[in-house]
């Protein structure tokens, strides 16, 4: 029986999308793996083409399906101890020459498994390669370990990740989020890592296209459409640290995190500590952008030392950044420590 799925919510047409699908199912090919592909672009060609095409592949028609609907069908419908996502404009290949990663041997104390990331354009090849494994012994060596190696890209949500813990994860944004927005995707890796260690896979390469995202002009716009689609003000990127520390730590608060309670100690107390510290510092150094309000409760978060004290007031600071959000992040964080998972 495989042990890996790898997951891909597709939305481009055939033409644009062959590429990923066609690498994607070589690679379970030799992998022994499976393939999902959760296909909600409507294309009469591209479904033509790939449904029946492999034993491998199972080629859902979710035609209608929303974003999230459509990302969370294709994890769904897997049943391997790991999956591992990916863009339908990105490729994945493995190299022969290597030993076969074994998924079945891999500890306990590791979420899962990076594969070698090369960052790349058309346009310009390939920009950068990353080898990194994330192997701190407590959640918050792995939070500082990810900030310090993704230096500006978080291509590393393209990684293999245990079943269970990647679906709870996932779950419980898609169902329960304020704004489920596609900018959550650090805060969705970091809570990952926090959960474990990770090791690297140099038999297998992801090559990630980075389009879109290689010129500041481009970021800075394609930021603003992300927070405006999540119904947040077009310059929420300067509330941008303030609404990860929130995220991950009810990430780690849920009742389905794989962490003892000591770790998950652990983990608050960096995310309330030197992660929320990266944004009351934004406050303090960029006084002009922010409201008579944010820049009180700044000052209240400095001098609060207690870990819980800290979150209640972030939880204040996000009613600043659109009304209601205090309150949804509220019970969305109630329920994050009921919830019982769907894995």
């Amino acid at each position: 029986m495989p042990h890996l799925s790898i997951c891909m919510p597709s939305n481009r047409p055939f033409g644009t999308s062959r590429r990923a699908i066609e690498t994607a199912l070589a690679y379970c090919e030799a992998k022994d793996a499976a393939l999902i592909v959760a296909d909600n672009s409507g294309d009469a060609e591209k479904r033509a083409h790939w449904q029946g095409r492999s034993p491998r592949l199972t080629y859902l028609i979710t035609d209608g399906t929303d974003v999230m609907t459509n990302f969370m069908t294709a994890f769904l419908a897997s049943d391997t101890p790991f999956i591992m996502p990916m863009g339908d404009d990105d490729e994945i290949v493995f190299d022969p020459k290597r030993p076969t990663f074994d998924l079945a041997r891999l500890p306990d104390d590791h979420i899962g498994v990076r594969p070698v990331t090369e960052v790349w354009t058309e346009e310009r090849g390939v920009i950068h390669t990353k080898s990194f494994a994330i192997g701190g012994e407590r959640p918050d060596a792995r939070i500082i370990e990810y900030a310090q190696a993704a230096a500006g890209d978080n291509s590393a949500f393209y990684s293999i990740f245990r079943r269970k813990a990647y679906i709870d994860l996932m779950d419980l944004f898609a169902r329960h989020h304020p704004t489920k927005g596609a900018y959550c995707d650090w805060a969705q890796v970091t809570a990952l890592f926090a959960f474990g260690k990770m090791q690297l896979d140099r038999s297998s390469v992801y090559r990630y296209n980075f389009a879109g995202w290689h010129d500041q002009k481009l970021i800075d716009k394609k930021n603003i459409e992300l927070f405006l689609a999540a119904d947040l003000p077009a310059d929420a990127k300067k509330y941008a640290p303030l609404l990860q520390y929130l995220d991950i730590f009810i990430f780690v608060s849920s009742k389905q995190a794989p962490l003892t309670p000591d770790d998950a100690i652990n983990a608050k107390a960096i995310l309330s500590g030197s992660v929320f510290a990266g944004f009351l510092t934004m406050v303090s150094q960029q006084p002009q952008a922010y409201s008579e309000t944010m820049r009180y409760l700044a000052e209240l978060a400095r001098s609060e030392q207690d870990i819980m004290g800290r979150f209640q007031i972030a939880l204040i600071m996000a009613g600043q950044i659109r009304e209601g959000l205090k309150e949804q992040y509220f019970d969305y964080y109630r329920t994050a420590l009921q919830y019982e998972g769907v894995a």
